[in-house]
């Protein structure tokens, strides 16, 4: 064989295995968190953080953010994930699911309750869409399943 087929065939090789490789084919498996994470960027002496955190504890809220939510509280400055757009002003709460994927606009600002039901249930919403898991159900399953293991005990 001459020369430029055996350079032919090797650049070939090359070529063919630099553009397959294993990650290729590999699915990414998404992971269905247990909670929404609630990303709640905040500032010492804020106004606006704690009329909002007053709006969170009224019962219905706070009812949903018990059961289907985790508050993950960080200070305006501290970082945050990379995919998230830094927040323009306090308080800036992101709705999140696993690997810190975004689930809905963040909350900007002061909410009454039903702007904040709104956003919570808005992000129930994409949660099911995202995971083709309706997190409420999950979490009547587990109260059931834990519900029976207590009773037969």
């Amino acid at each position: 064989m001459s020369l430029t087929k055996y350079i032919t065939i090797i650049f070939m090789l090359l070529f063919v295995s630099n553009c397959s490789t294993p990650d290729d084919t590999k699915k990414k498996v998404k992971i269905i968190p247990d909670k929404i994470t609630m990303l709640y960027v905040t500032q010492p002496e804020c106004p606006s953080c704690k009329e909002l955190e007053k709006v969170m504890d009224l019962p219905e809220p706070k009812k949903l953010i018990a059961n289907y939510f985790q508050i993950k509280k960080v200070f305006l400055g501290q970082p945050i994930p990379d995919n998230l757009i830094p927040p323009n002003g306090t308080p800036t709460v992101y709705f999140l699911g696993s690997d810190d994927e975004v689930l809905v606009e963040p909350i900007v600002g002061e909410k009454n309750e039903v702007e904040l039901m709104e956003f919570l249930n808005d992000s129930l919403y994409e949660f099911k869409v995202t995971y083709g898991v309706d997190i409420r159900e999950l979490k009547k399953s587990e109260n059931n399943e834990t519900n029976l293991s207590e009773t037969t005990l």
